[in-house]
């Protein structure tokens, strides 16, 4: 591991294994710890409303999420998802915390497997539902 990246909690791993494989999880996200040098798994769960997932980003804390991002088939019928990594890094947060965040943001992307999407969002304008589904190349 390179020097100055931060190491990851087992649970972190595994979180994103449960979100990824199964239907047990929708959302994890992740908080790094500039002092123990850790990111650690701050919350998980499902979510019914994309608006509401997006209301737990706070305005002045950085974090890391990764989600089943849902969205309707190009060609109608059912409801499809793919794993979405957002580094939320927004502007009222410390420059310490932006700093680390952003930091580490790619170790985190490539020890994740399975991945779609990498999503830098600084307002809740960036994590609008329409603006990252633009950002797909392939649906």
């Amino acid at each position: 591991m390179t020097k100055g990246f931060a190491a990851f909690t087992p649970q972190v791993e595994e979180t994103f294994d449960q979100v990824k494989e199964t239907d047990t999880l929708d959302y994890v996200f992740y908080e790094a710890n500039a002092h123990d040098k850790k990111i650690n798994v701050a919350g998980s769960g499902k979510y019914a409303d994309y608006t509401d997932l997006i209301a737990q980003f706070k305005e002045d804390t950085p974090r890391y999420a990764v989600i089943k991002f849902k969205y309707p088939a190009p060609t109608g019928g059912e409801e499809r998802h793919k794993i979405v990594l957002i580094t939320w890094v927004p502007e009222e947060a410390g420059i310490h915390d932006k700093s680390y965040y952003t930091t580490n943001k790619d170790h985190l992307y490539y020890s994740l497997d399975g991945i779609s999407l990498h999503v830098q969002a600084h307002s809740q304008a960036e994590l609008a539902h329409a603006t990252i589904l633009k950002q797909f190349k392939v649906l």
